[in-house]
This record gives C-alpha cells, structure tokens and sequence, in this order.
C-alpha cells in the first residue's frame, strides 16, 4: 500500500514538473527581468516621456544621439532611436527602403539620460538623413517587433551627411584605436604595397590631431614615393621628410628615407653624409645599411655596398617592419653573388634565409629554384620545395619548382620512377605553354623540355589567353628561354594573343632590340612580318625609334 501511494506521488510530482519545464515558451519570452520587475514593485507616478534630444558629433566622428527620458516602470518598454529614410524608389533588390534602428542598452526606472551612437545606415545607403528620432515602445504583450505602439517620442530635425560605408567603416576603425595602433596598421599597409590611399588617410587623421607626430610625416613620404616613383613624387618626399626634421632635428628616421631619396637623386654625397649622421645613433632601422648598400651599388662601390648589406643581416632581428630590410639586403647580396658567379656565396645566403625564417616561408622558393636552375640538384629542390608547400605564405612558386623538378627527374629517370616523376609534375605544374616557357629558361631543365616535346607536347600549343611558350618569353624577355624555344622548333610567325598578332612583332611593339635580333638569328624575315595590313616596319616608323627601324632592316647572319 505505502509502495503504492509512494508511486502515485511521485507521478504527480513529475506532472506538476513537466508542467513547468514545458509551459509555452511565448507565456515568457517577451517578459524580461524588467517586466517581471515592473508587476512586482509599484509604477512611479507620473508619466512615461522622452524629452531634450541632442545629436552631436565627437571629436572621433562618431554621431551620438543624447536624451533624458522618465519611465514610470509600466508597461514593459524598449526606447530606440530610429534615422528615418525620406521616402524614395525602392533599392536595387525591390526592397523598400531601410530604416536603422539602435536600441538602448539598459531603460531604468525614473528620471535617467540615455546615450545612444548612431550607427551608418547602411551599405546600399548614400546621401544623408534629415531626422533623429526616439521613441519608447510598448513590448508587454507579443507581437509584430517592426510594429509596437509607441507610448512617448521625441523628434529632432539633423541633417546628418553620411559618407560611403567603406568610408565610415574606415573612420570607426579609426576611432575605436590608439593612436600608436593606427599608425602601425598604416605602415602595416604601405609594406603590403597596397592601399596607400587608406594608410595616407589615416596618417593624415594622426597629424591632424597632433602635428608633431615625427613618424606620420615620414610614413606620409614612403606614400609619396610609392605611389609617385619619379621627380615629382621624391619632391614631395622630401619636403615631407623636411617637415619631420623641423620638428625633430636628430630623427634617424628621417634621416635615412631622406638620404634613400637624395640618392635617387643622384645626390650620393648628401644621401651617404645623412647615413652617417643616422648611424652616429646606432638606429633599430636597418633601412640604413640596406639604402647605404644600394646607394654604393649605384655608384659602382660593389664591394663597400656588400658590406653594407651583410650589416643589415648581421644585426639582430626587429620582429617588425624594419625586418623588410633584411629581406632586401638578402636579395641585394644574392644577386651581387651572382654577379660574380659565387654559387657557394649565393647558397651560404639562401641557406642562411631559409634558417632565420623557416623552411615554410616565403623564402624557400627562391632556394630551391637555385637548387635547381643553378646547382642541377632536383631531388633537392623537390625536398625544399615540398617544405614550404600549404605554408601561410603564398605557395604558388613553390609547386611551380617542385613541378619543374619533378619533370627534370622523370626526364633523367626510367621505368617506374620515370613513370612515377611524370604523375607527380603533373599535378604541381600540367604540361602546356607555361611548363614549357619554365623548362627553357635555364640550361638545367631545358632537357625536360625537349623530351616532352619529343613525348608529344605541341612547341606552339596556346594556354587560355591565347599564348605559346615563346610569346610568355617575349613577355618577360628572357632571351636563355627564347633562345632554347626557337632551337626546339618554336615558330615566330605563329599568331598569339586575343587579337593573333604574330609572337615575332610582340618585340617591335616593346622596343626590344635585342629579342630582335635572336628571331632574326633564327631566320625571321621582318619584311614578312605584318598584322592587320601593316608591316613590322611600320609599327617601328609610328614609334620614330630609328635604332629600331634599323634594326629590323638588318640581316642576322642566319644560325
């Protein structure tokens, strides 16, 4: 019997439970703490009001709609602020048009003033907004959320002149950092070699709000050179950086763009007096020795201009921009070591990259495309371009090499390695123009290209864009790939391009003399070169380069 009864409470008691948890959840949802709390304590006397609304700008151009309001605690209620639209023609997508609306955070009971930020009104908006309004909204029954009778209101006449979304996005990013974080994220941009327009806008904010920010000036002047490489765009550097030394005299900054400058002014004596001065300081900026290096490289000092390079990489690391110039001093040294045909040289300092920066960086490519056009090592290449595959860094050159080099193996493989090689080229880099352009530009790899042909590959099949291997040569005019293009069989008539003009015309258009003369070596008449009824010879008059006409006059003794 007890069992029984026992039974029976407890069935009712998991009811009474069920009937709890599983109440509808609409009986709630819409009844927050603040409802529950208004039916609990007594409504205030008097009556819910919104009143002395203010819209102001700060000094961030951030737009903030201020208010008081009273709120009696009866009913529950949301007060938003709302940008209405004038009335116009339907959006691109057949929408009406549509109203921002921002909500205050928290309504109290009481006498209380609220805040609120006006947020842009949107992506497809432009022009301007003519209204603020604020509103209390009556939310205690459910019902449509866009359509909730309103119980108090206020309304003030602002014409706010709102600028693009991207723009406005730009100045919020802009306002929510320090100043020390917009600069970084200005030199952030000029070093990725883009948006120079966006890093020259904020730098223009930081100045406007303090003038003797030294470092905004001299990022201004990277901007002015980078997007401006000639007379007038160092002129404007210069008087920037000028600007920078007003305020402060000693800067080493400055001074080290200012002498990179002057030396692309041929002024190398007042260029190299300013590196001096800036290395008098000893300066975390190892843009010193690297501009020093390039300065003495342009006067010929090769030697001097090395060791200043090596001083640039011997320094310890920055882990910030001034990295950048390490990577350039190493690029400067490789190619002084090849000048001089110091393979060991030029290895020491790709190996050296690589072990600062990782197998997985950007850098490997480089190592292993010497490792392969240089030192004729392909399984090695494979091993060092393999590491660097799928790395954060763009990896396109890296499966570009290991492609390359899987296809110089299979040429000097057999049987199933040969056969194994061959799958594997082609999966990093498929047979057709650009395999074959790449194989003939280095005496290392040409024999791959050969063989490939022999296999079957067409010398003059066209890629998308309509080019054969020798017209990606004539691009890039790389006279080696050229020149072991044409002794494979490649054909200089053959038309290419989305307009089909002959690949042998491609160098009278760029001017290229030299190109010229190889085609010619190869038995290239250009008194039967034409394209849309007009000669080679032609072409060369419009441009009045005499040299040029001369040139396609002449008859290359034939190879």
């Amino acid at each position: 019997m007890t069992s029984r009864r026992t039974a029976i409470l407890m069935a009712v008691l998991l009811v009474l439970i069920f009937g709890y948890v599983y109440r509808p959840a609409s009986m709630s949802d819409y009844r927050p703490s603040q409802a529950q709390f208004a039916h609990q304590v007594p409504p205030l006397p008097g009556k819910n009001s919104i009143s002395n609304l203010m819209v102001r700008q700060n000094d961030s151009g951030t737009w903030q709609a201020s208010f008081d309001y009273f709120y009696t605690g009866e009913p529950f209620v949301r007060v938003v602020v709302r940008l209405p639209q004038e009335q116009q023609s339907p959006s691109a997508n057949g929408n009406p048009p549509w109203r921002q609306r921002m909500q205050l955070a928290e309504v109290k009971r009481g006498a209380n003033h609220g805040t609120v930020e006006l947020l842009h009104p949107g992506s497809d908006f432009a022009g301007m907004t003519r209204a603020v309004i604020v509103e209390m909204e009556n939310w205690s029954t459910p019902g449509d959320a866009s359509n909730r009778p309103i119980i108090a209101s206020a309304q003030l006449d602002q014409v706010i002149d709102w600028p693009t979304w991207e723009t406005w996005q730009t100045e919020m990013q802009f306002a929510k950092q320090s100043p020390q974080q917009n600069l970084e994220r200005a030199i952030a941009l000029i070093d990725a070699g883009s948006r120079y327009d966006e890093a020259k806008s904020i730098l223009e904010r930081l100045i406007a709000r303090d003038p003797t920010l030294v470092q905004g000036y001299i990022e201004l002047g990277r901007v002015a050179m980078k997007t401006n490489w000639g007379p007038e765009g160092l002129h404007h550097a210069e008087g920037l950086l000028a600007s920078a030394l007003q305020i402060e005299p000693g800067n080493a900054n400055a001074k080290i763009l200012l002498g990179y400058v002057q030396a692309h002014q041929k002024r190398y004596r007042q260029a190299e007096k300013l590196f001096a001065e800036a290395a008098a300081s000893n300066p975390r900026n190892l843009w010193l020795w690297a501009n020093w290096g390039e300065v003495l490289a342009m006067q010929g000092k090769l030697e001097q201009a090395a060791a200043k390079y090596r001083e640039a990489i011997d320094r310890p690391a920055t882990h910030d921009t001034y990295d950048n110039a390490r990577l350039d001093a190493y690029r400067q040294l490789i190619a002084l070591q090849k000048r001089k045909n110091d393979l060991a040289g030029m290895e020491a300092l790709y190996k050296q990259r690589v072990a600062e920066f990782g197998y997985g960086s950007c850098y490997s490519a480089d190592y292993a495309r010497f490792l392969l056009q240089q030192r004729g090592d392909a399984n090695a290449a494979i091993d060092v371009a393999r590491r660097a595959l799928n790395q954060d860094c763009e990896d396109s050159s890296s499966r570009q090499i290991l492609g390359l080099a899987e296809y110089v193996v299979w040429a000097k493989s057999q049987g199933d390695a040969r056969t194994q090689a061959l799958t594997q080229a082609r999966v990093y880099l498929p047979p057709g123009p650009m395999a074959l352009y790449l194989l003939a530009s280095s005496d290392r790899t040409a024999d791959a290209a050969s063989q490939l042909i022999a296999a079957g590959e067409k010398i003059d099949q066209k890629d998308n864009e309509n080019l054969n291997a020798l017209a990606h040569a004539m691009q890039r005019e790389d006279l080696t790939a050229a020149r072991q293009l044409l002794r494979l069989g490649a054909k200089p008539d053959t038309p290419v391009g989305y307009d089909s003009m002959p690949v042998a015309l491609m160098p009278v258009l760029t001017r290229k003399i030299e190109l010229i003369k190889l085609l010619q070596q190869f038995g290239t008449d250009y008194a039967k070169i034409s394209f849309q009824g007009a000669t080679a010879f032609d072409f060369a008059r419009q441009t009045g380069d005499t040299d040029l006409l001369d040139a396609l006059k002449q008859k290359a003794q034939v190879l």
